[in-house]
C-alpha cells in the first residue's frame, strides 16, 4: 500500500468543503480498478489536501491514480468545477 497526495483549491474564494461530503465523491467515482484503500482529507476555505491509499508498489502508479480520479469528481461534481489541483 503507497500513500498518495493532491491538493486542489478553488479559483475564487469559496467556504470550505465538507470534508466527508468530498471523501464520499471520491469514494463514489473510485472502481475496484483504483485499488482506493483508504482516504483522508483536510479542508479550509483556501484548499483541501486529499492523501489516499493505494493498494500498488509503485508510488508513481499511486499519485497517477489518485490524480485521475480527483480530477474526474472535480468535473463531475458541480460545486468543485472551479477548483483545480494545484
Amino acid at each position: 500500500m503507497v500513500a498518495a497526495h493532491v491538493h486542489i483549491a478553488p479559483l475564487t474564494p469559496t467556504c470550505a468543503l465538507d470534508e466527508s461530503g468530498l471523501r464520499d465523491l471520491i469514494y463514489a467515482q473510485a472502481t475496484p480498478a483504483a485499488a482506493v484503500e483508504h482516504i483522508r482529507i483536510r479542508a479550509g476555505p483556501h484548499g483541501a489536501d486529499i492523501l489516499a491509499f493505494i493498494d500498488s508498489d509503485d508510488p508513481k502508479e499511486a499519485a497517477d491514480t489518485l490524480h485521475h480520479l480527483v480530477e474526474k469528481v472535480i468535473a463531475n461534481t458541480p460545486l468543485l468545477r472551479p477548483w483545480r489541483i494545484i
